[in-house]
């Protein structure tokens, strides 16, 4: 998994709404856009918005059926996040690892005097 890609997933299930979703999805095997509006209560073109960014994830697929799109989880996909979360990644030499200090800024960060400490310095 391409480092951008986890990135593009990691965004799109930190929002609260759009991780309830996906839940709401995967327990339910399948569901239209009109089931998942049925169980919040938000309006029709913030659900919406929910699902386009999941479906541009790749999170979810969404296909037509009739005047309907059914919506369905991507496992394959959220196997391969979890597994890159966990920090298990693939040894194929085709995939992106991460570098271990990756997690951590080139630059110090400057610890900031708490009031503790500037009232000892009055």
């Amino acid at each position: 998994m391409r480092a951008a890609d986890f990135v593009k997933i990691a965004k799109a299930l930190a929002d609260p709404t759009r991780l309830r979703m996906l839940e709401g999805i995967r327990a339910a095997g399948k569901q239209t856009c009109t089931e998942v509006c049925a169980c919040f209560k938000l309006s029709q073109p913030t659900i919406s918005h929910h699902i386009k960014m999941l479906e541009a994830s790749g999170v979810i697929h969404a296909k037509k059926s009739g005047a309907f799109h059914v919506l369905s989880v991507n496992e394959p996909l959220l196997r391969n996040f979890a597994r890159h979360a966990a920090g298990e990644v693939a040894k194929s030499p085709s995939r992106t690892k991460f570098p271990a200090n990756a997690a951590h800024s080139s630059h110090p960060t400057q610890s900031q005097p708490t009031k503790e400490s500037r009232s000892r310095t009055r």
